[in-house]
């Protein structure tokens, strides 16, 4: 076992394995959040065979790594080098097994394309997962999830691979999903390979119509135009905050009373909680030179250029605020 390595060492073992590799990477153009500094090598590996071969020759050299999908529960930080990455993106095959009637996804594959793919046939339960950037494996890690339709509710199974170069599949039951959270958060030592989907036969109009409905939900609520990780925290934060402070706790329980409950002034705009934000950070006193969260939620972290520095303030601002009642969904990539 080597107690360190080279980068040098690192594309010894790739080229060996003729495994594509891109050395010196800017990761503000590589994440899907525009953020972190220089990644000294990012690797392709573009089959399940590929990434044992490059797993088992990074256990056994002790090589450090990171392995990602498409990066969009990611915070790279800024001004940091980090070391080896593994990106799944071309491990991406998806298939409709006809005779054990299961979709298959490799680690890779979008989340879009796999609703896609079942609605093509006519099978239910993905239209939640439609607009969900992002890929399968990490969707799985997550215990993905919109609009009623969680990953779990169609999963069968998972192939996995340990440090160790063994192979071994996982049932549903063994995966211990609940909401946001799985056996992979807890053991690192597990990468998925596969995953392996239920089919149930629906009316192919009906799942188009939820997927419609669920886009323009998504696109209308949610942020698009900067670049954004989606949801920090697990849960609904403005209901702990109304917890914290009694008249926010009044306010904010009207707001989402009439607004949600009798939809007596919802408005067609997504920007109408922008004078409910502005009052959060009046009253806990979030402090900020550019904003990290969006107009339409403050659990939406954005990107406008202002440095990870300041979002990592935010967020532990709100981690302060919020303690371990609701938990956090997003990761920040520490060097490694």
């Amino acid at each position: 076992m080597l107690k360190t390595y080279t980068i040098k060492t690192v594309i010894n073992i790739l080229s060996g394995l003729s495994v594509d590799y891109k050395t010196d990477v800017n990761l503000s153009n590589f994440t899907y959040f525009k953020t972190g500094g220089i990644a000294k090598l990012v690797i392709f590996p573009s089959s399940t065979s590929d990434l044992k071969n490059v797993l088992r020759e990074f256990n056994e050299n002790s090589i450090r790594f990171k392995i990602v999908g498409e990066t969009t529960n990611l915070m790279f930080l800024d001004n940091v080098f980090y070391s080896c990455i593994i990106s799944v993106r071309n491990i991406s095959n998806l298939y409709y097994n006809d005779k054990k009637n299961q979709i298959v996804a490799e680690c890779g594959a979008l989340l879009s394309d796999l609703s896609s793919l079942a609605l093509i046939h006519g099978f239910g339960g993905f239209s939640g997962l439609e607009g969900i950037p992002g890929s399968v494996g990490a969707a799985v890690v997550m215990n993905a999830g919109a609009y009623g339709n969680d990953i779990s509710g169609v999963l069968l199974s998972v192939d996995i691979l340990d440090l160790e170069g063994k192979v071994s599949n996982l049932s549903l039951d063994k995966l211990e999903l609940k909401y946001r959270d799985s056996i992979f958060r807890r053991k690192n030592n597990y990468i998925i390979l596969q995953v392996n989907f239920k089919c149930k036969p629906q009316d192919k109009k009906n799942i188009y119509k939820k997927m419609i409905l669920f886009h323009a939900k998504r696109h209308k609520y949610q942020e698009f135009a900067y670049p954004t990780l989606g949801s920090l925290f697990s849960g609904s934060i403005y209901r702990s905050l109304a917890k914290k402070n009694l008249f926010f706790g009044l306010v904010s329980s009207l707001f989402f009373f009439f607004n949600y409950r009798f939809k007596i002034h919802r408005r067609e705009s997504p920007m109408e909680r922008i004078w409910l934000n502005n009052l959060a950070v009046k009253i806990f006193k979030i402090k900020y030179k550019k904003r990290s969260f969006s107009n339409k939620d403050l659990n939406t972290l954005i990107n406008q250029g202002q440095g990870t520095d300041e979002i990592v303030t935010y967020i532990n601002k709100m981690k302060d605020l919020l303690g371990e009642e609701v938990p956090i969904e997003n990761e920040i990539v520490e060097k490694f």
